[in-house]
């Protein structure tokens, strides 16, 4: 496995990147280490799980390049610093230029170590140096398209990394440069990007500036002001229009604006933008309006804030909110009312789904104690299949006298469809605790899947019926099915059985029997051994 490590190297203090060869292709994996422990990571690979297995494989690599190089150091007769201390100030510095000349990781790394250093406002050098280091980023077509993954850009990467290092250590000026520039440049690069390949790029690089703005600007030693007006005359560029990055500045302006004016401003400006957007319904200008909700609530205006959900019915998360607060509130008229005129907009509408204004139209119902209606709209959610929540709901507006006769419309309902195996049939049998009617249709359509799901509601009352179902199907399935995880899943059901009364001495006498029907099966007799009961 480690022969399938391509390369593998440490970008940043605690931060490693490797390219692994899979079964798959290359992947692209990436750890951040905190006190010899994973704190985060990522692969490109197409696994479900996560971590995926090449994590744990990074990571052991790492750990063994760690030891190699600490057991180098001790081993070393001069060390890296003793050598640098030794090494002339002039050839150290020619050394340093020859390396960034041809190696521009390196280079880019140089500047972000040591720039701050420089003499200079930094807002004007950070942006030449990432322009120059985006230059460089090539991708490789081949593999682009192959990939389920988004593409990382190391660079960016570097650089958002530095302004996190640079926050924690309160160096805002430095963190905001770094931002500003990462922002700015992106954007243009973009423009030099083809569209086939932005679609492949990891939304990150667009996002984490801002959020990084955003948790600077909640610091009362930033200048929150400075950062609003930069928002107000960058966000108004050209090149911010392809990567649509108006949404990111104006939730920035929004944490931003702290005095009167600024309030004024971001508002204005949030009604212009909503003044140019035909559909009011659509879900651009719900973002909008979420915006203008988001900052009253944020500035304790949560007055205002409701006054702008309550105007906005047109859209249906609003209209919902406004409905739940007349439920709460008792005004069910105005709440039934309210779902009402929406379910005759959406009418026309053949994707429209009514089930989440049906429930609220239930609760206000089950409020009010309205039988007919209660009944309506709750068999409306178990017409097609069973669901215990509305079928208890449906069952608790009928009397125990009339729940007999209707229980069994509600099975000849589902049985309606012929003599395949309904699922909502057994369901209503097991809620109705009716033993004898379950045992009787699992049994009519005994497969082993479905005796090991409903056997519980049955096996109690009939615990013979219920072995003799089991001893049927399990010497099918044993004879029918070959390979370990079979085995595994009888070993399951004999556990099961073995609750059963008088189920542990069936199980011994099938294991017996088994281990010599099926000799041959070693995998089989080993599992089966493994039983204990």
């Amino acid at each position: 496995m480690q022969n399938d490590i391509l390369s593998l190297q440490e970008t940043a203090e605690n931060t490693w990147q490797a390219k692994y060869l899979g079964n798959y292709g290359t992947y692209n994996i990436r750890i951040k280490i905190n006190k010899g422990k994973i704190e985060t990571y990522s692969c490109s690979c197409p696994s479900d799980y996560s971590p995926c297995k090449h994590i744990a494989m990074i990571k052991s690599a790492i750990d063994s390049r760690i030891a190699k190089n600490q057991k180098n150091h001790k081993e070393a007769t001069i060390s890296v610093e003793e050598l640098l201390q030794n090494v002339p100030h002039k050839d150290l510095v020619d050394f340093i230029a020859r390396q960034a000349k041809y190696n521009p990781e390196f280079t880019n790394k140089l500047f972000l170590e040591f720039m701050q250093k420089v003499k200079g406002k930094q807002e004007d050098n950070y942006p030449s140096i990432l322009r120059n280091s985006l230059k460089n980023v090539d991708f490789d077509y081949e593999d682009l398209y192959d990939q389920e993954n988004s593409i990382e850009i190391d660079v960016l990467d570097e650089w958002l990394n530095k302004a996190s290092e640079y926050i924690d250590q309160k160096r805002f000026d430095e963190a905001i440069a770094i931002c500003k520039a990462c922002i700015e440049e992106y954007a243009g690069w973009l423009e030099r990007i083809d569209d086939d390949v932005i679609d492949y790029i990891d939304p990150v690089y667009q996002e984490k500036p801002f959020e990084l703005l955003t948790k600077i600007a909640s610091n009362p030693a930033v200048n929150s002001s400075e950062l609003f007006q930069y928002c107000i005359t960058e966000m108004g560029k050209t090149k911010y229009e392809g990567p649509d990055m108006d949404d990111s500045f104006n939730d920035l302006l929004g944490e931003l604006a702290h005095t009167e004016n600024e309030f004024d401003e971001f508002i204005v400006l949030q009604d212009r933008l909503l003044q140019n957007i035909r559909e009011k319904s659509s879900s651009e200008a719900q973002r909008l309006i979420e915006r203008k909700i988001a900052f009253y609530r944020k500035n304790k205006q949560p007055g205002t804030a409701w006054q702008l959900i309550s105007e906005n019915l047109q859209i249906k998360s609003f209209r919902k909110q406004v409905i739940q607060q007349n439920i709460a509130d008792g005004k069910f008229d105005e709440a039934k009312k309210l779902i009402a005129d929406f379910q005759a907009i959406s009418e026309s509408d053949t994707n429209y789904y009514h089930r989440e204004w049906d429930e609220l139209a239930l609760t206000i119902a089950q409020k009010e104690h309205d039988i007919p209606v209660i009944r309506k709209l709750a068999f409306s959610f178990i017409e097609n299949y069973f669901e215990k929540e509305h079928y208890c709901i449906y069952k608790s507006s009928f009397k125990p006298n009339e729940w007999e006769k209707e229980v069994q419309n509600i099975l000849a309902h589902y049985e309606k469809s012929g003599k395949n195996f309904s699922s909502s049939v057994a369901d209503v049998l097991a809620e109705e605790h009716d033993a004898s009617g379950l045992l009787k249709y699992i049994g009519k359509h005994l497969t082993i899947e479905r005796l090991d799901q409903y056997h519980t509601h049955f096996a109690p009352v009939y615990p013979n019926e219920t072995l003799n179902l089991f001893r049927k199907v399990i010497d099918q399935y044993a004879e029918r099915n070959i390979g370990r995880n079979h085995y595994e899943y009888l070993a399951r059901l004999f556990k099961k059985i073995g609750s059963i009364e008088g189920g542990k001495e069936m199980v011994k006498v099938m294991i017996a029997q088994f281990k010599i029907q099926y000799k041959s099966r070693r995998a089989m007799v080993e599992v089966l051994g493994n039983i204990k009961l």
